[in-house]
């Protein structure tokens, strides 16, 4: 993170984004068209993904090897559930359900794609940072987060939805619903260490939403410290949903 191999992903991703939208925008491209592309990103992002980090792992007595993903990996962070929902929207008929998950999928895959670039956990969790730019998984990140960012504030820049408040309600709801769920997943997909029955430890957890620990690495050693840091996420996260509604608002209340 923050090395010169990231500030050149960095960079590359910005220009991506920029000719890609300009592209879109001058085009006028419709959404589904958009989305199509997106369907066929997020397929040869997954196939990538499973095929650079799946693991052969033998069996407790060594007698069998089986292929296994580590858990980090499972499509349940909040970029990767876009995948389904990249799909719904493109092949829906249900006009009003196609509205109300692109008006949650313009924050979430533009904030949480951002987030993603900018502190990209695939270099403490997957490769070196020296595997930049010889990894496919390096290529499978940076790509896929950038398609995310650019379908996002297409999305918003479209002309294509109609934006309201409700949109923005309908967003706060499907964000902190889906954060409750990830302690769910958190705990689910947890390693913990029992000794006769009693809860020693955990090995390992996958942290879905940064819910159970945050990105930066300050380790958070008590359940009061927990609750604090949730806490500075729910309205870090609400205020920066905000912001990204404002501008959209404000247009259709001056035009009105």
């Amino acid at each position: 993170m923050f090395t010169w191999r990231h500030f050149v992903w960095l960079a590359i991703c910005l220009v991506l984004c920029i000719v890609y939208l300009y592209i879109l925008k001058k085009r006028n491209v419709p959404i589904k068209a958009v989305l199509t592309t997106a369907c066929i990103v997020a397929i040869l992002s997954e196939i990538t993904k499973v095929f650079s980090t799946i693991q052969m792992v033998p069996s407790s007595d060594g007698s069998l090897i089986f292929p296994y993903l580590p858990l980090n990996h499972l499509p349940l962070h909040m970029c990767s559930i876009q995948i389904p929902l990249i799909f719904y929207t493109r092949f829906t008929d249900n006009e009003k359900g196609r509205e109300n998950v692109l008006s949650f999928m313009y924050p979430s895959c533009f904030l949480g794609a951002i987030m993603a670039l900018v502190m990209p956990s695939i270099f403490s969790t997957t490769i070196s940072v020296e595997q930049a730019f010889t990894h496919p998984m390096a290529y499978q990140f940076f790509l896929y987060h950038t398609m995310l960012v650019i379908l996002g504030l297409y999305i918003a820049i479209s002309g294509q939805i109609r934006w309201e408040r409700k949109h923005l309600v309908n967003t706060y709801m499907i964000t902190y619903v889906l954060s409750f769920l990830s302690l769910y997943w958190n705990s689910m997909f947890a390693s913990p260490v029992y000794e006769n029955g009693k809860l020693l430890s955990v090995e390992f957890w996958p942290n879905f939403f940064f819910t159970y620990n945050n990105p930066l690495g300050i380790k958070v050693t008590t359940e009061t410290g927990w609750r604090i840091y949730l806490l500075i996420l729910l309205v870090i996260s609400a205020a920066l949903i905000f912001l990204c509604f404002v501008p959209l608002l404000y247009k259709k209340k001056k035009k009105a």
